[in-house]
């Protein structure tokens, strides 16, 4: 079972996305149709066991990344957090299209909404007095960007550390304008035209700083 989901992996990173045949399947497996058929019913099922297959992956890889991580700056975590999703779409190349198949209502739904709510439990930690509803509304901004950013990634020639390094940027600057900390200038900065909407909590013990990626402190990138 484990080839079939294997081989459906690489055809979906192939294509984009998950519509293929049982033959096609067959061959990429290298087994016969009927082989395919003895573990799954049909192409469908295949897809969404690969789903389920990615999204208990995911969670250990990336809620690994973000455990206990607490008293850490929030561009230092999507620093460690977007290394750690990078380094699982690299091993599992499919992610990005199975999430975004049939926007974010497809197979892929699955894997979509735990990357939602490993975002929401962040964000509801790092901004004190947020709604439900305001924490369920930046958590899906933030896994809409995310996987748009990516969807790129493992294109032929595609230079990944620099996306990765935007994506980081991206997040950490579109966060920090929406809750900074509470003694930042832009509280007081009323004519500033992107204002920003509450504080974040300032406990934080680790920090460190992020470039975007073509800034002179960046430009220097070890190979892909």
């Amino acid at each position: 079972m484990q080839a079939i989901l294997d081989a459906t992996e690489r055809l979906i990173h192939r294509a984009g996305h998950t519509s293929f045949t049982a033959s096609e399947l067959a061959h990429e497996a290298d087994m016969s149709i009927g082989r395919v058929y003895y573990w799954f019913p049909d192409i469908p099922s295949v897809v969404a066991a690969l789903a389920d297959r990615s999204a208990h992956r995911m969670a250990e890889v990336f809620g690994g990344a973000i455990t206990g991580q607490e008293k850490v700056t929030t561009p230092l975590l999507l620093k460690r957090a977007m290394a750690a999703l990078c380094q699982y779409i690299d091993e599992n190349p499919s992610t990005v299209a199975l999430c975004l198949a049939d926007n974010h209502q497809g197979p892929g739904r699955v894997l979509f909404e735990q990357m939602t709510e490993q975002s929401r439990s962040l964000v509801a930690d790092r901004v004190p007095g947020i709604s439900e509803e305001e924490v369920d509304f930046v958590a899906r901004t933030a896994v809409g960007l995310t996987l748009g950013m990516l969807h790129g990634y493992l294109a032929p020639g595609a230079h990944k550390r620099l996306i990765e390094q935007e994506l980081v940027y991206a997040l950490s600057a579109w966060l920090y304008a929406r809750y900074p900390p509470p003694n930042d200038f832009s509280w007081r900065e009323v004519r500033r035209a992107v204002r920003p909407v509450r504080p974040s909590r300032t406990n934080f013990d680790e920090s460190d700083v992020v470039y975007a990626a073509m800034a002179p402190e960046f430009l220097t990138l070890p190979e892909d």
